[in-house]
């Protein structure tokens, strides 16, 4: 299952879902339960996907990957895309 390019793809989906949250959040009134988990899922996007620069990057340029286009899917997928980078699912 870890090397299916769709488990990957609903992944990256869920990532997609989670920052559509985040800006959905900035515009409505969310309440109790919803707004503790728009600021956690806000923090571990904004903090968690720059840090996974880190790791991201050297495996990006690694399979070929420009650092932009790089830069851009760890910025929106995280660790959603650079797992499947690294274990060869996505292939630039």
């Amino acid at each position: 299952m870890i090397k299916n390019s769709l488990f990957w793809q609903m992944n990256m989906a869920g990532a997609l879902a989670g920052w559509l949250f985040i800006i959905a959040g900035l515009f409505m009134d969310l309440n109790g339960t919803l707004r503790m988990a728009w600021w956690i899922i806000a923090l571990l996007w904004v903090i968690g996907h720059p840090l996974e620069l880190v790791i991201g990057l050297p495996i990006a340029q690694k399979a070929g990957f420009s650092n932009l286009k790089a830069y851009l899917n760890i910025m929106v997928f995280g660790i959603t895309w650079w797992i499947p980078v690294k274990l060869g699912v996505i292939k630039p």
